[in-house]
Protein backbone atom coordinates (compact mmCIF):
# COMPACT_ATOMS: atom_id res chain seq x y z
CA UNK A 1 0.00 0.00 0.00
CA UNK A 2 3.23 2.19 0.67
CA UNK A 3 2.87 3.24 -2.96
CA UNK A 4 -0.32 4.07 -3.62
CA UNK A 5 -0.57 5.89 -0.12
CA UNK A 6 1.75 8.37 -0.76
CA UNK A 7 0.23 9.18 -4.06
CA UNK A 8 -3.32 9.69 -2.29
CA UNK A 9 -1.88 11.76 0.63
CA UNK A 10 -0.32 13.92 -2.24
CA UNK A 11 -3.66 14.57 -3.66
CA UNK A 12 -5.24 14.88 -0.30
CA UNK A 13 -2.63 17.56 1.14
CA UNK A 14 -3.56 19.15 -2.30
CA UNK A 15 -7.36 19.36 -2.05
CA UNK A 16 -8.02 22.51 -0.12
CA UNK A 17 -10.95 21.98 0.79
CA UNK A 18 -10.16 18.81 2.51
CA UNK A 19 -7.49 20.67 4.34
CA UNK A 20 -9.48 23.35 5.59
CA UNK A 21 -12.53 21.37 6.81
CA UNK A 22 -10.46 18.42 8.49
CA UNK A 23 -7.15 18.97 8.45
CA UNK A 24 -7.06 21.27 11.68
CA UNK A 25 -7.96 18.71 14.55
CA UNK A 26 -5.66 16.09 15.72
CA UNK A 27 -7.94 12.92 14.50
CA UNK A 28 -5.46 10.37 15.23
CA UNK A 29 -7.46 8.39 17.07
CA UNK A 30 -11.13 8.91 15.35
CA UNK A 31 -8.79 7.96 11.89
CA UNK A 32 -7.22 4.44 13.65
CA UNK A 33 -11.16 3.77 14.74
CA UNK A 34 -12.16 4.37 11.04
CA UNK A 35 -9.45 2.22 9.50
CA UNK A 36 -10.60 -0.42 11.75
CA UNK A 37 -14.26 -0.08 10.72
CA UNK A 38 -12.79 -0.05 6.96
CA UNK A 39 -11.47 -3.39 7.49
CA UNK A 40 -15.02 -4.60 8.07
CA UNK A 41 -16.24 -3.05 5.13
CA UNK A 42 -18.10 -0.33 7.20
CA UNK A 43 -15.65 2.55 6.90
CA UNK A 44 -15.04 5.91 4.82
CA UNK A 45 -12.65 5.62 2.16
CA UNK A 46 -10.16 7.86 3.33
CA UNK A 47 -10.66 7.92 7.10
CA UNK A 48 -11.77 11.50 8.57
CA UNK A 49 -12.70 12.66 5.02
CA UNK A 50 -16.54 12.19 3.47
CA UNK A 51 -16.67 9.80 0.50
CA UNK A 52 -17.20 12.52 -2.00
CA UNK A 53 -13.96 14.22 -1.19
CA UNK A 54 -12.32 10.96 -1.39
CA UNK A 55 -13.75 10.02 -4.00
CA UNK A 56 -12.18 12.85 -5.82
CA UNK A 57 -8.70 12.57 -4.39
CA UNK A 58 -8.65 8.58 -5.51
CA UNK A 59 -10.11 9.42 -8.83
CA UNK A 60 -6.97 11.85 -9.42
CA UNK A 61 -4.36 8.51 -8.75
CA UNK A 62 -2.71 7.58 -12.13
CA UNK A 63 -4.32 4.38 -13.70
CA UNK A 64 -0.42 2.42 -12.71
CA UNK A 65 -1.80 2.00 -9.50
CA UNK A 66 -5.09 1.45 -9.65
CA UNK A 67 -4.29 -2.57 -9.36
CA UNK A 68 -3.14 -1.79 -5.84
CA UNK A 69 -5.71 0.51 -4.98
CA UNK A 70 -7.48 -2.76 -5.52
CA UNK A 71 -5.77 -4.58 -2.88
CA UNK A 72 -6.33 -2.27 -0.03
CA UNK A 73 -9.52 -2.59 1.08
CA UNK A 74 -13.01 -3.60 -0.06
CA UNK A 75 -14.01 -0.01 -0.21
CA UNK A 76 -11.00 0.75 -2.60
CA UNK A 77 -11.27 -2.31 -4.93
CA UNK A 78 -15.26 -1.43 -5.51
CA UNK A 79 -14.44 2.32 -5.82
CA UNK A 80 -11.97 1.54 -8.39
CA UNK A 81 -14.72 -0.42 -10.70
CA UNK A 82 -17.00 1.62 -10.18
CA UNK A 83 -18.95 3.41 -13.27
CA UNK A 84 -18.84 6.61 -10.86
CA UNK A 85 -15.05 6.40 -10.19
CA UNK A 86 -14.35 6.48 -14.12
CA UNK A 87 -17.27 9.28 -14.30
CA UNK A 88 -15.35 11.63 -11.63
CA UNK A 89 -11.94 10.52 -13.77
CA UNK A 90 -13.61 12.32 -16.46
CA UNK A 91 -14.54 15.28 -14.98
CA UNK A 92 -11.39 15.83 -13.17
CA UNK A 93 -9.25 15.51 -16.58
CA UNK A 94 -7.63 12.46 -15.34
CA UNK A 95 -8.25 9.81 -17.21
CA UNK A 96 -5.53 8.51 -19.30
CA UNK A 97 -5.92 7.08 -22.96
CA UNK A 98 -3.94 4.23 -23.36
CA UNK A 99 -3.35 1.82 -26.59
CA UNK A 100 -2.64 -1.82 -26.37
CA UNK A 101 -0.15 -3.11 -29.43
CA UNK A 102 0.25 -6.56 -30.21
CA UNK A 103 3.59 -6.56 -31.94
CA UNK A 104 6.73 -8.53 -32.85
CA UNK A 105 9.17 -8.98 -29.51
CA UNK A 106 12.81 -7.83 -29.64
CA UNK A 107 14.63 -11.24 -31.02
CA UNK A 108 16.37 -12.89 -28.83
CA UNK A 109 20.46 -13.37 -29.16
CA UNK A 110 20.88 -12.59 -33.00
CA UNK A 111 17.40 -14.06 -33.65
CA UNK A 112 18.63 -16.03 -36.71
CA UNK A 113 16.79 -19.13 -37.70
CA UNK A 114 14.15 -18.21 -34.86
CA UNK A 115 10.12 -17.73 -35.05
CA UNK A 116 9.61 -14.48 -34.47
CA UNK A 117 7.56 -13.55 -31.09
CA UNK A 118 4.97 -11.16 -29.99
CA UNK A 119 4.37 -9.00 -27.10
CA UNK A 120 1.76 -7.02 -25.96
CA UNK A 121 2.44 -3.74 -25.13
CA UNK A 122 0.93 -0.04 -23.44
CA UNK A 123 1.53 3.12 -24.61
CA UNK A 124 0.05 5.77 -22.56
CA UNK A 125 -0.27 8.99 -24.75
CA UNK A 126 -1.22 10.96 -21.26
CA UNK A 127 1.48 10.24 -19.32
CA UNK A 128 4.32 8.67 -21.85
CA UNK A 129 4.89 5.54 -20.41
CA UNK A 130 5.45 2.61 -22.41
CA UNK A 131 5.90 -1.08 -20.93
CA UNK A 132 4.81 -5.16 -22.03
CA UNK A 133 1.48 -6.15 -20.60
CA UNK A 134 2.27 -9.55 -19.01
CA UNK A 135 -0.32 -12.18 -18.79
CA UNK A 136 0.26 -15.53 -16.94
CA UNK A 137 3.09 -17.12 -19.10
CA UNK A 138 3.71 -19.93 -17.12
CA UNK A 139 0.03 -21.16 -18.01
CA UNK A 140 -0.98 -18.98 -21.02
CA UNK A 141 2.17 -19.19 -23.18
CA UNK A 142 3.69 -16.22 -25.12
CA UNK A 143 1.05 -13.74 -26.98
CA UNK A 144 0.21 -16.06 -30.04
CA UNK A 145 1.73 -14.44 -33.91
CA UNK A 146 -0.38 -12.40 -35.32
CA UNK A 147 -3.00 -12.32 -32.62
CA UNK A 148 -5.74 -9.26 -32.82
CA UNK A 149 -6.73 -7.26 -30.02
CA UNK A 150 -10.27 -5.06 -29.83
CA UNK A 151 -11.67 -2.93 -26.81
CA UNK A 152 -14.72 -4.25 -25.88
CA UNK A 153 -16.28 -0.25 -25.74
CA UNK A 154 -16.81 -0.53 -21.95
CA UNK A 155 -13.99 1.50 -20.56
CA UNK A 156 -11.97 -1.27 -18.86
CA UNK A 157 -11.66 -4.62 -20.51
CA UNK A 158 -9.45 -5.33 -23.92
CA UNK A 159 -9.72 -8.61 -25.64
CA UNK A 160 -6.37 -10.56 -26.79
CA UNK A 161 -7.99 -12.70 -29.99
CA UNK A 162 -6.74 -16.04 -31.93
CA UNK A 163 -3.48 -15.75 -33.80
CA UNK A 164 -1.16 -18.64 -34.16
CA UNK A 165 0.76 -20.75 -31.38
CA UNK A 166 4.49 -20.33 -31.58
CA UNK A 167 5.30 -23.79 -31.19
CA UNK A 168 3.14 -25.43 -33.78
CA UNK A 169 2.37 -22.20 -35.75
CA UNK A 170 -1.09 -23.69 -36.36
CA UNK A 171 -3.80 -21.16 -35.39
CA UNK A 172 -5.41 -21.14 -31.91
CA UNK A 173 -9.38 -19.93 -30.94
CA UNK A 174 -8.17 -19.00 -27.39
CA UNK A 175 -9.83 -15.26 -25.88
CA UNK A 176 -8.11 -13.87 -23.33
CA UNK A 177 -9.82 -11.22 -21.36
CA UNK A 178 -7.87 -8.15 -19.47
CA UNK A 179 -9.30 -5.83 -17.04
CA UNK A 180 -7.63 -2.86 -17.60
CA UNK A 181 -8.28 -1.27 -14.05
CA UNK A 182 -7.99 -4.02 -12.12
CA UNK A 183 -4.80 -4.93 -14.17
CA UNK A 184 -5.97 -9.20 -14.25
CA UNK A 185 -6.43 -11.33 -16.99
CA UNK A 186 -9.17 -13.89 -17.47
CA UNK A 187 -9.88 -16.60 -20.59
CA UNK A 188 -12.92 -16.01 -22.29
CA UNK A 189 -14.78 -18.27 -24.04
CA UNK A 190 -13.23 -19.75 -27.43
CA UNK A 191 -13.93 -18.15 -30.46
CA UNK A 192 -16.27 -20.78 -32.50
CA UNK A 193 -13.67 -21.88 -34.73
CA UNK A 194 -9.83 -21.23 -35.78
CA UNK A 195 -8.98 -18.88 -38.62
CA UNK A 196 -6.38 -16.71 -39.47
CA UNK A 197 -5.89 -13.50 -40.16
CA UNK A 198 -9.63 -11.97 -39.68
CA UNK A 199 -11.29 -8.78 -38.78
CA UNK A 200 -11.25 -7.38 -35.54
CA UNK A 201 -13.06 -4.51 -33.59
CA UNK A 202 -14.86 -3.98 -30.53
CA UNK A 203 -17.75 -1.31 -29.11
CA UNK A 204 -20.48 -0.90 -27.16
CA UNK A 205 -19.36 -4.30 -24.50
CA UNK A 206 -19.10 -6.62 -27.91
CA UNK A 207 -15.60 -7.68 -29.58
CA UNK A 208 -16.08 -8.84 -33.41
CA UNK A 209 -14.70 -10.89 -35.63
CA UNK A 210 -15.58 -11.22 -39.52
CA UNK A 211 -13.68 -13.04 -42.34
CA UNK A 212 -10.23 -14.05 -42.30
CA UNK A 213 -8.91 -18.30 -43.58
CA UNK A 214 -9.66 -21.63 -42.67
CA UNK A 215 -6.24 -24.05 -42.11
CA UNK A 216 -7.21 -24.87 -45.83
CA UNK A 217 -6.55 -21.00 -47.17
CA UNK A 218 -10.22 -20.70 -47.60
CA UNK A 219 -11.30 -17.20 -47.48
CA UNK A 220 -14.24 -16.78 -45.21
CA UNK A 221 -17.70 -15.25 -44.83
CA UNK A 222 -18.46 -15.99 -41.67
CA UNK A 223 -18.97 -13.39 -38.43
CA UNK A 224 -19.28 -13.28 -34.95
CA UNK A 225 -19.77 -11.41 -31.80
CA UNK A 226 -18.49 -12.24 -28.30
CA UNK A 227 -20.31 -10.12 -25.77
CA UNK A 228 -18.46 -8.98 -22.86
CA UNK A 229 -20.70 -7.06 -20.77
CA UNK A 230 -23.89 -9.18 -21.33
CA UNK A 231 -23.58 -12.88 -21.12
CA UNK A 232 -19.86 -14.09 -21.85
CA UNK A 233 -20.62 -15.74 -24.45
CA UNK A 234 -20.21 -15.83 -29.00
CA UNK A 235 -23.04 -15.48 -31.04
CA UNK A 236 -23.31 -15.90 -34.92
CA UNK A 237 -23.56 -12.63 -37.04
CA UNK A 238 -25.25 -13.20 -40.55
CA UNK A 239 -22.57 -14.01 -43.34
CA UNK A 240 -20.96 -11.26 -44.76
CA UNK A 241 -21.89 -11.16 -48.84
CA UNK A 242 -18.31 -11.25 -50.24
CA UNK A 243 -15.29 -13.60 -49.07
CA UNK A 244 -12.53 -11.33 -47.04
CA UNK A 245 -9.39 -12.76 -46.13
CA UNK A 246 -7.37 -9.83 -44.18
CA UNK A 247 -10.26 -7.50 -43.97
CA UNK A 248 -10.36 -4.26 -41.88
CA UNK A 249 -12.72 -4.16 -39.44
CA UNK A 250 -14.38 -1.16 -38.02
CA UNK A 251 -17.28 -0.82 -35.20
CA UNK A 252 -18.60 3.14 -34.57
CA UNK A 253 -19.52 2.81 -30.83
CA UNK A 254 -22.81 3.95 -29.99
CA UNK A 255 -24.15 3.47 -33.48
CA UNK A 256 -23.52 -0.28 -33.71
CA UNK A 257 -22.67 -0.73 -37.40
CA UNK A 258 -19.76 -2.92 -38.45
CA UNK A 259 -18.16 -1.73 -41.09
CA UNK A 260 -15.92 -4.68 -43.17
CA UNK A 261 -13.43 -3.48 -45.93
CA UNK A 262 -10.80 -4.77 -48.19
CA UNK A 263 -9.77 -8.50 -47.96
CA UNK A 264 -10.00 -10.62 -50.83
CA UNK A 265 -11.42 -13.88 -52.02
CA UNK A 266 -10.53 -17.18 -51.83
CA UNK A 267 -9.44 -17.49 -56.02
CA UNK A 268 -7.72 -14.11 -55.47
CA UNK A 269 -4.82 -14.88 -52.91
CA UNK A 270 -3.69 -11.35 -51.55
CA UNK A 271 -5.46 -8.74 -54.46
CA UNK A 272 -6.91 -6.68 -51.69
CA UNK A 273 -10.50 -5.58 -52.84
CA UNK A 274 -12.15 -1.82 -52.46
CA UNK A 275 -15.02 -2.62 -51.51
CA UNK A 276 -16.97 -2.69 -48.10
CA UNK A 277 -20.14 -3.92 -46.76
CA UNK A 278 -21.75 -2.94 -43.46
CA UNK A 279 -23.91 -4.48 -41.03
CA UNK A 280 -26.30 -2.71 -38.22
CA UNK A 281 -26.18 -4.50 -35.26
CA UNK A 282 -28.99 -2.78 -33.83
CA UNK A 283 -31.07 -2.54 -37.08
CA UNK A 284 -33.94 -4.23 -38.30
CA UNK A 285 -32.45 -5.62 -41.83
CA UNK A 286 -30.35 -9.13 -40.01
CA UNK A 287 -28.23 -8.86 -43.15
CA UNK A 288 -25.37 -6.39 -44.26
CA UNK A 289 -25.36 -4.47 -47.17
CA UNK A 290 -22.82 -3.36 -49.91
CA UNK A 291 -20.98 0.15 -49.49
CA UNK A 292 -19.63 -0.53 -52.84
CA UNK A 293 -15.93 0.78 -53.61
CA UNK A 294 -15.02 2.61 -50.01
CA UNK A 295 -11.19 2.62 -49.71
CA UNK A 296 -10.06 5.50 -51.13
CA UNK A 297 -7.40 6.26 -53.83
CA UNK A 298 -7.62 3.04 -55.09
CA UNK A 299 -5.56 1.67 -52.72
CA UNK A 300 -5.11 -1.96 -52.75
CA UNK A 301 -1.64 -1.94 -51.42
CA UNK A 302 -2.47 -1.83 -47.87
CA UNK A 303 -1.37 1.44 -46.91
CA UNK A 304 -4.28 3.02 -45.54
CA UNK A 305 -5.61 2.24 -42.50
CA UNK A 306 -9.46 2.51 -41.24
CA UNK A 307 -10.50 3.64 -37.86
CA UNK A 308 -13.73 4.74 -35.65
CA UNK A 309 -13.69 8.37 -34.98
CA UNK A 310 -15.81 10.60 -33.40
CA UNK A 311 -18.72 7.73 -34.71
CA UNK A 312 -17.26 7.87 -37.87
CA UNK A 313 -15.02 6.26 -40.63
CA UNK A 314 -11.85 7.80 -40.61
CA UNK A 315 -9.20 6.54 -43.72
CA UNK A 316 -5.45 7.64 -42.62
CA UNK A 317 -2.59 7.39 -45.26
CA UNK A 318 0.25 9.27 -45.91
CA UNK A 319 0.62 12.33 -47.59
CA UNK A 320 -1.83 15.30 -48.78
CA UNK A 321 -5.10 14.80 -48.09
CA UNK A 322 -4.09 11.34 -46.40
CA UNK A 323 -6.72 11.30 -43.90
CA UNK A 324 -10.63 11.00 -44.84
CA UNK A 325 -14.29 10.66 -43.14
CA UNK A 326 -16.70 8.24 -44.62
CA UNK A 327 -20.30 9.70 -45.36
CA UNK A 328 -22.01 6.59 -45.23
CA UNK A 329 -25.66 8.62 -46.37
CA UNK A 330 -23.47 10.15 -49.83
CA UNK A 331 -21.14 7.14 -49.91
CA UNK A 332 -18.16 9.58 -50.40
CA UNK A 333 -15.43 10.26 -48.51
CA UNK A 334 -14.84 14.02 -47.00
CA UNK A 335 -11.36 15.13 -46.59
CA UNK A 336 -10.30 15.50 -42.73
CA UNK A 337 -6.45 16.75 -43.22
CA UNK A 338 -3.32 15.63 -44.69
CA UNK A 339 -1.72 12.66 -43.36
CA UNK A 340 0.92 12.43 -40.26
CA UNK A 341 4.22 14.78 -41.63
CA UNK A 342 7.24 12.06 -42.28
CA UNK A 343 5.37 8.96 -42.69
CA UNK A 344 5.61 6.69 -45.63
CA UNK A 345 2.75 4.32 -44.90
CA UNK A 346 0.31 4.30 -42.49
CA UNK A 347 0.15 0.42 -40.46
CA UNK A 348 -2.10 0.71 -38.31
CA UNK A 349 -4.65 2.94 -37.11
CA UNK A 350 -7.15 3.68 -33.94
CA UNK A 351 -9.37 6.43 -32.37
CA UNK A 352 -7.86 7.13 -28.97
CA UNK A 353 -9.91 9.58 -26.18
CA UNK A 354 -13.50 7.94 -26.32
CA UNK A 355 -13.08 8.55 -30.49
CA UNK A 356 -11.62 12.56 -30.16
CA UNK A 357 -8.46 11.68 -31.34
CA UNK A 358 -6.59 9.68 -33.71
CA UNK A 359 -3.45 7.16 -32.72
CA UNK A 360 -1.00 6.75 -36.14
CA UNK A 361 1.82 4.04 -35.96
CA UNK A 362 3.49 3.97 -38.76
CA UNK A 363 6.90 3.62 -41.15
CA UNK A 364 9.16 6.79 -41.27
CA UNK A 365 9.93 8.15 -44.75
CA UNK A 366 13.45 8.65 -44.13
CA UNK A 367 13.96 5.55 -42.05
CA UNK A 368 17.65 5.73 -42.83
CA UNK A 369 17.76 9.58 -41.60
CA UNK A 370 16.62 9.25 -38.45
CA UNK A 371 17.33 6.15 -37.32
CA UNK A 372 13.86 4.72 -36.58
CA UNK A 373 11.91 2.70 -39.25
CA UNK A 374 8.12 3.47 -37.39
CA UNK A 375 6.97 6.26 -35.85
CA UNK A 376 3.67 7.13 -33.80
CA UNK A 377 1.37 10.56 -34.38
CA UNK A 378 -1.85 11.61 -32.70
CA UNK A 379 -3.61 13.96 -33.92
CA UNK A 380 -7.13 15.39 -32.54
CA UNK A 381 -10.14 15.12 -34.40
CA UNK A 382 -11.40 18.51 -33.84
CA UNK A 383 -8.35 19.89 -36.18
CA UNK A 384 -5.51 21.10 -35.48
CA UNK A 385 -1.40 19.75 -35.81
CA UNK A 386 -0.46 16.26 -36.27
CA UNK A 387 2.31 15.52 -32.68
CA UNK A 388 4.93 12.82 -33.27
CA UNK A 389 5.25 10.84 -29.80
CA UNK A 390 8.61 9.10 -29.87
CA UNK A 391 8.92 5.35 -29.55
CA UNK A 392 11.02 3.91 -27.17
CA UNK A 393 13.67 1.37 -29.57
CA UNK A 394 12.44 -1.84 -26.82
CA UNK A 395 8.64 -1.13 -28.65
CA UNK A 396 9.96 -0.61 -32.37
CA UNK A 397 8.40 -3.77 -33.62
CA UNK A 398 5.86 -4.33 -36.88
CA UNK A 399 2.05 -3.83 -34.91
CA UNK A 400 -0.61 -6.42 -36.15
CA UNK A 401 -3.59 -5.12 -34.32
CA UNK A 402 -4.12 -2.01 -31.97
CA UNK A 403 -6.79 -0.95 -29.23
CA UNK A 404 -7.10 1.72 -27.11
CA UNK A 405 -8.76 2.27 -24.26
CA UNK A 406 -9.84 5.27 -21.73
CA UNK A 407 -9.36 5.15 -18.51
Amino acid sequence: MGAVKQEVEGVYAATAVARYCYGCKDKKQERAMAMEAEEDGEGELIPGLPDDVAMECLARVPSRSHHRMRRVCRGWRGTVGSAEFRRRRRAARASEDIVFLVQTAPARGDGKGSTPECSLAAANLTTGEWRRVNWPAEAWGPVPLFAQCAAAGDGRHVAVVGGWDPDTLRPTSDVRLLDVPAGTWRRGPRMPDSRSFFGCAGGDGNVYIAGGHDECKNALRSAFAYSVAADDAWRALPDMSEERDEPQLVATPGRRVLLAASGYPTEAQGAFRNTAECYHAGGDADAWTSEGDVIPGGDTAGKTCLASVRGTVWAVGAGKDGVREWDGEARAWRDVADGPPGMKACVKAVGVGNGEAVFVFGTVADAAAEGDKYSVWVMEASGGAWKRVPVPSEFGGFVYSAAAVSI
